[in-house]
């Protein structure tokens, strides 16, 4: 199948040959870390940091000049749901098109979630998720394994799998009825986890909660698309995180808290981790920038994730968050699928659409333009939220997460002075939009390395499908 087949909007330029030994030498740009913003050079050897220095003057196969430009650690998107299922259909990105979006953007690694079916083990999980990844991925990947169910057959396979390099396992709250985990279930969950060396996550809303407000909802005849936030509102995640929180103080056990979108949310957090409690959190791009009056829009099931989108203090409160602390990591939640033929059946009746957002692509250079030049936070606490933590969290630091000696050579060149207005004409995920359409961003990708080797070069992709490699992690410890 040609490229263009593949994804119209999609320009992969060449491949590279990732066993040709090689040195690459990153010459004037300033180096921006977790830590530290200082100007000096870089230098490569086959894929790992050899070197930094200032003026470094050594032969190398590739010179790249990054004046008056940012070098910056390849991004480490923590939530990705690539080739997977969601509401009864099937998101329209496969590894090669949700990876090649994710280089675009200069996310050089992402964890995606490796969702186990009821009934279906975890190894045949996880071997699913590796033969869909391994043939396509243009950047390294990892997986959290997704929980369909809680039981003493799943629980005794967790040791395996974390041995197996998959240290993080998931389960979600807003289940109801037969996908619903009590509170007994739960802390079983969290204890067997963590026990064996990984990190539990959870995602927090009340499903029974919500599926009374959707019955109400459905019999009011509210169905539009703006009557979504009501299904879902901010008291609904509140009260879950509450119940986890409260849970896995009891069975002692840390927790990752995904795409927390609210303060009241954010309110349970803080006040946990004030008590000394490891708690972890994590919000998503499209939480800061996008408020919920998108679903007034004549389009706005386009905008349908959950939880839903927010009014715009919540923001604020999530600014904060990162801000302090309490916030820990910013993921891309990407679950890509079409406006034609599978969001707009949902148009009169919002719970005929998949939940999810497409944004991949998009998470650095709009967490950055809205974050960093915007006065919010800091370019450190950026790389901080969307590399170094994540990769902390999820086993991958040093190798991924920072520009060390010794560490995989995975880096963003970018351009700060950049200024860009995000559309779907430039973005290679197969989803035919995106909910960032038409947002002026300052700064912008200009070269993503991979391991010393460039991947891609202004929105255009130069890696190879089978490039990306999967990454063991290692048990969890606090960061």
């Amino acid at each position: 199948m040609s490229n263009s087949a593949r994804n119209p909007g999609a320009d992969w330029v060449g491949h590279f040959d990732r066993y040709k030994p090689m040195t690459t030498l990153v010459k004037n740009g300033t180096i921006i870390t977790a830590t530290d913003s200082y100007k000096a050079d870089i230098l490569v050897k086959n894929g790992i940091i050899s070197e930094i220095g200032r003026e470094i003057s050594k032969i190398a196969s590739e010179i790249i000049d990054a004046a008056d430009k940012w070098i910056l650690p390849g991004g480490v998107d923590p939530h990705t749901h690539v080739d997977s299922q969601c509401d009864g259909m099937t998101t329209v990105d496969d590894f090669e098109t949700g990876t090649a979006a994710a280089a675009a953007g200069g996310t050089t690694t992402v964890i995606d979630y490796a969702e186990q079916s009821p009934g279906v083990s975890l190894a045949q999980t996880l071997e699913e998720w590796k033969a869909k990844a391994g043939p396509r991925a243009i950047v390294d990947y990892g997986f959290h394994m997704a929980l369909s169910e809680v039981n003493e057959s799943i629980l005794g396979e967790i040791p395996g799998i974390v041995e197996a390099g998959v240290t993080s396992f998931h389960v979600h709250l807003d289940g109801c009825g037969e996908r619903h985990i009590n509170d007994a279930e739960l802390i079983e969950f969290l204890q067997c986890t963590s026990n064996a060396g990984a990190l539990p996550c959870l995602h927090a809303e009340n499903g029974e909660i919500i599926d009374l407000f959707l019955r109400r909802l459905v019999a009011e005849g509210k169905t539009l698309p703006r009557h979504i936030p009501a299904a879902r509102p901010p008291e609904v995640e509140a009260q879950a995180a509450a119940r986890a929180i409260s849970l896995a103080e009891m069975a002692k056990t840390p927790i990752y808290m995904t795409s927390l979108s609210s303060a009241h949310a954010i309110e349970k957090v803080k006040a946990a981790r004030d008590r000394g409690t490891p708690i972890y959190a994590e919000t998503c791009c499209h939480y800061l920038v996008m408020p919920c009056e998108r679903y007034e829009e004549p389009e706005g099931i386009k905008y349908y994730c959950t939880p839903p989108l927010r009014s715009a203090w919540h923001a604020d409160v999530l600014w904060k968050a990162m801000r302090s602390g309490d916030i820990h990591t910013v993921a891309s939640e990407h679950r890509a699928f079409n406006y034609a033929g599978q969001k707009d059946l949902g148009k009169e009746n919002f719970t005929m659409a998949p939940r999810g957002l497409p944004g991949i692509q998009e998470r650095l250079t709009a967490l950055c333009s809205a974050g960093v030049h915007a006065g919010r936070i800091s370019a450190n606490r950026f790389v901080d939220l969307t590399a170094t933590t994540p990769a902390k969290l999820f086993g991958l630091f040093p190798r991924k997460g920072t520009l060390a000696v010794g560490s995989d050579a995975d880096m963003i060149i970018f351009d700060p002075k950049a200024e860009i207005t995000l559309s779907k004409s430039m973005g290679l995920s197969r989803s035919d939009y995106t909910p960032y359409e038409g947002m002026k961003v300052h700064g912008a990708t200009w070269l993503v390395l991979q391991r010393g080797r460039v991947i891609a070069r202004e929105s255009k992709v130069m890696g190879r499908p089978g490039g990306g490699e999967f990454l063991s992690r290692e048990k969890f410890s606090h960061p």
